[in-house]
């Protein structure tokens, strides 16, 4: 395991070379969020729960394989999880431009589940691996911008795509951007010297995770179907480029998290936590209340204001929690609670739209959002209460 600088510092060159690796993983993730959906309901004639399972179906594969994946990166090293992710989610977006049935864009989606799975392992313990101690915090922050940065430029090179030359054109090039890491692979580290002794195949959730996990699980079901629903209820609204809404939400995202990026280690998991599901209630309901252009990008404005945070924070608990040696195995254990919101998640949904409309989802998913604000304190506790910064975690 590679251990922090003496002199504490985060901006590293491996630091800069995976985030770099990161927006480029991102970008090709975010390039299909415009495109699957448009392409499940005008090219193959799905509804509501169709785009919705077709959407979030990479999480159930996701979510089995995770705990295996784990620890399967503590002895092999975080280089071979990004190698192997980088090579399977290209695959899968490869599968999608033969598909010409919505189970067919499932099946391709499941395994998008299988490499998200092993990169998003690879790639935030990484960052974990270089941070130092007390700035765990601010690295997940800087980290996660790549995540909004590509979802902020993804969906404009997805949706130009998809107009100008079609869905598979902006599959095609979705495939050649999942890539990038293979060739930025090097910075991540390698087999530990120490790997530790565990048994090579046992689907177990790390203990350290589970609390911090259950919260992220609450508070993304609602994240789940903005995702889904957004670009279609923006086309609705009379947006031309829902590029554009995904880009604003991006931009708030990144600006919060680079102004902000020691909040979570400021006020700690619970209180930021808190934060976020106010601001997130409120902005789906605007979304699903406020039935105009305005209203959409008003709503999502306050929607990113509510997730600035949510994840920095529950992600840091996790990692202070678990032993060096297993980080690995929580971070995956953790990450299971992000796939099961995106499938269960935008499978609800979709069944509230296809009963209701795309408003009233949304006006669900504030609902959802409430109740995952008044779960915080109880699900949290004291382990999330204090803050890192004046502890010197």
């Amino acid at each position: 395991m590679v251990a922090p600088g003496s002199d504490g510092r985060l901006w590293t060159p491996r630091f800069l070379v995976l985030c770099a690796a990161s927006l480029g993983y991102f970008m090709a993730l975010g390039s299909t969020w415009p495109v699957v959906p448009a392409f499940v309901e005008d090219d193959l004639g799905g509804g509501g729960v169709a785009v919705g399972l077709s959407m979030g179906a990479f999480g159930f594969s996701a979510a089995v394989l995770r705990p295996l994946i784990g620890p399967l990166g503590d002895r092999r090293g975080r280089r071979f999880l990004l190698v192997f992710g980088s090579v399977a989610v290209s695959a899968s977006l490869l599968l999608l431009v033969p598909a010409t049935s919505v189970p067919m864009v499932v099946a391709a989606r499941l395994v998008l589940g299988m490499g998200e799975a092993a990169f998003f392992i690879g790639i935030s313990a990484s960052v974990q691996d270089l941070a130092p101690p007390a700035r765990r915090g601010e690295a997940t922050s800087y980290f996660t911008v790549t995540l909004y940065a590509g979802m902020a430029l993804g969906p404009m090179i997805g949706e130009r795509l998809l107009d100008t030359a079609g869905a598979d054109r902006a599959f095609l090039a979705a495939a050649a951007l999942a890539l990038v890491p293979l060739v930025l692979s090097g910075s991540a580290p390698g087999r530990p010297d120490d790997p530790p002794a565990a048994p090579r195949l046992r689907w177990r959730l790390h203990p350290d995770a589970l609390r911090p996990g259950l919260m992220l699980f609450v508070g993304l079901l609602s994240y789940s179907g903005f995702l889904a629903f957004l670009a279609l209820h923006a086309t609705d609204m009379g947006i031309a480029s829902s590029s554009r809404v995904f880009a604003l939400f991006a931009v708030i995202v990144v600006a919060t998290r680079i102004v902000g990026a020691r909040i979570p280690d400021r006020l700690g998991a619970l209180a930021t936590t808190r934060l976020s599901m106010g601001f997130t209630a409120a902005g789906m309901l605007l979304l699903g209340t406020w039935t105009t252009a305005t209203g959409v990008y008003v709503g999502a404005s306050v929607t990113a204001l509510g997730q600035c945070f949510l994840f920095p924070a529950l992600f840091v608990l996790t990692v202070d929690r678990a032993p060096d040696a297993e980080r690995g195995h929580a971070i995956g254990s953790f990450s299971v609670a992000f796939d099961l919101a995106m499938g269960i998640g935008g499978f609800l949904v979709g069944a509230v739209v296809a009963l209701t409309d795309r408003p009233g989802g949304f006006v669900f998913c504030a609902g959802v959002a409430a109740v995952a604000l008044a779960l915080t304190g109880p699900v949290l506790g004291r382990i999330g209460s204090s803050a890192r910064s004046g502890s010197g975690a």
